[in-house]
């Protein structure tokens, strides 16, 4: 039994043509429809992109207790746990963020790894003249060694992906994660790809996270030509691992599963990238196309069941045969593929400290803080970093003296609990409280599925936050998120 992971990173699957996009060119993508089960309401869980990661090693939701965080010591993770139980585990990725301080360490969960330099910024090309230099300007160093095609990060992701899966495809009980921050900005592609939308010469491919001005309309249209670029070349370079697939006959003992962390705005609603607005289904509700050689029988048909990120790692552990991890909530995949039948009555899904958002399949309900000082709020954790920093002294002054031992999920490991303080604790796109501005909303999203018509329901309302408290319970939300929103504090709650 052999299991691949190809992952893509702000991939908003309106772009693509097995999700009903008639202009961007991803026949590879449709290929991989025919040769798999495609999902109409897979969602995210702990959103942006650690948060995600943090979940396919964890099975579940950490959004919550933490945000962007590397992995944290009492964490279970899949693929240590595939290596514990004699399957060897690779990562291959050209994700940068994985060795800055807020990732810092999943890569070392699996038995072996391999880093792609170069993507956004990426501190790799040196430049003496440049001691403090941003991303913007790493890039465009970076940029002077990735002249040719073949030179391009994800080219180079790729041909180590290929290599590993032509070099071990007569081997048995391996799981590659062959992981890409493509389509995530900036939007940097070969000329090949971004003449097939447009000739102009320059376009501007790196957007700002904000919302749509007057005047951007050119700005924008550049954004989207070479975000529909990018993706081409994520669906030419997908195919060439199918033609792999088909070349060793994979399909009949390798599980495939594509899938990403969360998705990107557009313009759509009058936003570009993510972070700072409510979490829209251009965020939340993700591409996912998974091959199980146990249901192969199912591949070209769909399911509109609700899956998210954290049944990934139960899926997979399933598939080697192995029990998931006893704090794993996630379930798995298999029963809807098999059965049609449901795994999930509701799911949350949000990043720490913004809108706790549930949905049920037919409403979304997105529960925003009550009081513009958005708390109280805390962080727990025994990693204590930022995204590219660790905490400073000043926060960690203000955590607990005691350290909070209430969490089963962790078996009682004592962990700093730690008040977010938007003095210390800047994000580059957003503020925790700037959430507030946007209110609690609800959408019908079969009726409504652009979002745009928010329902003034309180029988839906009142029904929907039952059950938003019954899954808070479930992955044991420590008693100031309920507070925070304005829901009522069950019993016992710490």
């Amino acid at each position: 039994m052999r299991a691949v992971m190809i992952m893509y990173d702000s991939l908003n699957k309106r772009y693509l043509s097995p999700y009903g996009n008639d202009w961007v060119k991803t026949p590879n993508f449709q290929r991989l429809a025919e040769h798999s089960v495609v999902f109409d309401s897979f969602y995210a869980g702990s959103l942006p992109c650690m948060p995600a990661r943090r979940e396919l090693h964890t099975g579940r939701l950490n959004f919550l207790h933490r945000g962007w965080s590397p992995c944290e010591p009492f964490d279970e993770s899949m693929p240590e746990l595939l290596k514990e139980n004699g399957v060897y585990s690779h990562l291959i990725t050209d994700h940068c963020h994985y060795w800055d301080d807020g990732g810092a360490n999943y890569q070392n969960r699996f038995a072996s790894f391999s880093f792609i330099r170069g993507q956004e910024g990426d501190h790799w090309i040196p430049d003496a003249g440049n001691l403090n230099g941003t991303y913007y300007e790493h890039d465009r160093i970076n940029r002077t060694s990735m002249v040719w095609e073949e030179d391009h990060y994800h080219v180079r992701c790729f041909r180590e992906g290929s290599d590993f899966l032509i070099k071990n495809q007569d081997k048995d009980n391996w799981y590659l994660q062959l992981e890409y921050f493509d389509p995530h900005e900036p939007f940097f592609v070969p000329e090949r790809f971004k003449e097939l939308y447009t000739d102009l010469p320059d376009t501007v491919d790196w957007p700002q996270y904000c919302p749509v001005g007057d005047g951007d309309e050119e700005k924008l249209k550049s954004y989207i030509v070479n975000y529909a670029a990018l993706i081409t070349m994520c669906d030419e370079y997908l195919g060439k691992i199918l033609d792999i697939f088909d070349k060793y006959d994979l399909w009949k003992d390798t599980m495939l599963i594509v899938n990403t962390d969360h998705g990107y705005f557009l313009g759509e609603k009058g936003y570009t990238g993510k972070n700072y607005m409510p979490v829209y289904d251009e965020l939340a509700n993700l591409p996912f196309f998974i091959h199980h050689p146990d249901y192969s029988c199912m591949d070209g048909t769909r399911r509109d069941m609700l899956a998210q990120t954290p049944d990934i790692p139960v899926t997979i552990l399933e598939w080697f045969g192995l029990q998931k991890g006893k704090h794993m909530l996630g379930q798995d995949i298999g029963a809807v593929i098999k059965d049609s039948q449901p795994i999930h009555n509701a799911i949350l899904y949000g990043y720490h400290g913004m809108h706790i958002n549930i949905t049920d399949g037919t409403y979304t309900y997105m529960r925003s803080a009550v009081n513009k000082d958005n708390a109280p709020l805390f962080q727990y954790t025994l990693m204590p970093c930022h995204i590219t920093k660790p905490m400073c002294k000043e926060e960690l002054k203000q955590a607990d003296s005691v350290l909070y031992t209430g969490f089963e999920f962790n078996d009682h490991v004592p962990v700093l609990k730690i008040p977010v303080d938007e003095r210390y604790d800047k994000k580059r796109y957003y503020r925790y409280s700037d959430h507030t501005k946007y209110g609690t909303l609800l959408f019908d999203r079969k009726k409504d599925p652009e979002q745009k018509n928010p329902l003034n329901a309180p029988e839906i309302e009142e029904q929907l936050c039952r059950q938003m408290v019954t899954l808070m319970r479930e992955n044991e939300s420590p008693k100031e998120q309920y507070i925070r929103v304005g829901l009522e504090v069950p019993e016992n709650c710490q």
